[in-house]
């Protein structure tokens, strides 16, 4: 395969090559209290369907809309629920619109997962049906039940973690269904963990509806750091019905940050962070490992500190800092190249907490002020061996109080050629949104993809959606009120 195609976007393989952007708007709305939030489920034949809600967990008070292609507002009702549950997810799967609820059936005393479907008219189709059900005893009820598509929305995958009624150990619940919502598999595996030890990065689903999670627990051979962890990767393959686990990592690198990519091009499923020495406090290393699918194997599996020119370059190129490092940058995006090679994004964050006094009606009063900040942006692009490729460097300061970095932060969107990261610049004034591109050769630019000219206009990263090769969905604020936006490179 030519090399420059070597940042292919692969749920898709047909694009065209361009450094411009068509800009397109939708009708505004007023923001109010009831719909705060937003998350753009996805783009069908039907129109495009967005969820409103005043809670960012998008559990309860739903609304649920249909927008035309041109943008503009068609429904807007509440969602469609006929059952008293919390709304878990709400996907298109094949095109077609899907409500998934969780509910405690008093009949029967278990947590029933449901699927509602949805019809275009945004009406209910029939009553939901039971896709999977456990008993009341097992439910841990700070943890998520997460539900999620393969790429090609041909597949679902159900994933959730329960505890055993007598012993209290963790357990991994994997529920995979087609196109039709018909299941395919389900399995409980046992962990041998407390659930409050049990973390999990990140599970996906392959287009072949292979399940694979990510996931760490308290390491069982001390290391020299006291949250030492144990990394896994779990793969499950249903075709076989079996479950193989491999190790992330080394007995000599304390891992900081990684996230999980699947390639469905090449199947293969990369693990890509960094670390620091188990002996040292500065992150300055990279990993990178990579499985073969058919082959149940490892294929690569690289760890090394990252050149310190480079590290210098990726974390703002500050002279004064002696000791560069990725402390406190975490991955956004991983973008698996068609070569088996994987591109990464990952964004400097911190939070800081001020606790202040004040009087009200003569007693004092304690407040804390949440300050949110959004920095650097280091893009690293990796080769298939695991070296490193090229790293580039997006520098920006944002910073807000008490909002929780609603406009702050990035979104990526690949192309066949390029990868853009999107962010808004000057958040106390009427700045741009702004786009960075790098392409699969590391030559990058810079550049205005929306000026505030004549309106002011703020992206709201968390709020954008990829619907095609080189098309993006995204929620803005455009002169206070909501409204979205197409950004077609």
């Amino acid at each position: 395969m030519a090399f420059r195609s070597v940042f292919i976007f692969l749920f898709l393989l047909l694009g065209v090559n361009t450094f411009s952007q068509t800009v397109e708007w939708g009708n505004p709305q007023k923001i109010k209290q009831r719909n705060l939030y937003s998350q753009i489920v996805g783009e069908s034949a039907a129109g495009i369907f967005v969820l409103r809600c005043k809670n960012a967990d998008f559990s309860s008070d739903v609304i649920l809309e249909k927008y035309k292609t041109n943008l503009t507002l068609d429904l807007s009702v509440p969602a469609p629920i006929s059952i008293n549950g919390n709304i878990e997810r709400v996907l298109l799967v094949n095109g077609e619109l899907h409500i998934f609820i969780s509910a405690k059936n008093v009949q029967t005393g278990n947590i029933d997962i449901l699927d509602q479907k949805v019809d275009a008219a945004l009406k209910a189709i029939g009553s939901p049906n039971v896709i999977c059900t456990f008993s009341s005893a097992q439910f841990i009820e700070k943890r998520k039940i997460q539900i999620k598509t393969s790429a090609n929305k041909g597949k679902v995958l159900v994933m959730f973690l329960t505890k055993s009624a007598n012993t209290g150990e963790c357990k991994l619940n994997l529920y995979g269904y087609n196109d039709q919502m018909q299941q395919q598999f389900g399995k409980q595996f046992t962990l041998n963990e407390r659930p409050e030890d049990v973390f999990i990065t990140n599970f996906e689903s392959d287009n072949n509806g292979n399940a694979f999670v990510l996931i760490d627990f308290p390491a069982k051979v001390g290391g020299k750091k006291a949250d030492s962890r144990d990394f896994f990767l779990y793969a499950f393959y249903p075709a076989e019905d079996r479950m193989l686990s491999y190790d992330i990592g080394n007995e000599n690198i304390f891992i900081e940050e990684l996230a999980l990519s699947i390639n469905n091009f090449n199947q293969t499923i990369s693990v890509l962070g960094f670390y620091s020495a188990s002996s040292e406090s500065e992150v300055n290393g990279y990993f990178f490992e990579r499985f073969s699918i058919p082959k149940r194997s490892t294929e690569e599996k690289f760890a090394a500190p990252i050149d310190v020119a480079i590290l210098q370059k990726a974390t703002g190129g500050k002279i004064e800092k002696k000791n560069p490092d990725l402390k406190n940058f975490y991955i956004r995006k991983l973008v698996p190249r068609s070569d088996g090679g994987i591109f990464l994004v990952a964004e400097k964050y911190t939070r800081v907490e001020q606790r202040y006094n004040y009087y009200m009606n003569n007693m004092p009063q304690e407040g804390i002020r949440i300050t949110y900040n959004y920095d650097d942006v280091a893009l690293f692009s990796i080769n298939k061996d695991g070296s490193f490729h090229f790293g580039d460097i997006i520098r920006k300061r944002q910073s807000s109080v008490g909002d929780g970095g609603y406009i702050s932060g990035v979104t990526t969107i690949p192309t066949q050629d390029n990868i853009f990261v999107l962010y808004n610049s000057e958040l106390d004034k009427d700045g741009n949104i702004m786009a960075h591109n790098v392409n699969y050769q590391g030559k990058s630019e810079e550049r205005i993809a929306v000026k505030s000219s004549n309106f002011s206009v703020a992206l709201i990263p968390s709020e954008c959606k990829q619907t095609g090769i080189n098309t993006m969905i995204g929620a803005t604020i455009k002169d206070k009120q909501f409204t979205l936006m197409r950004l077609t490179f």
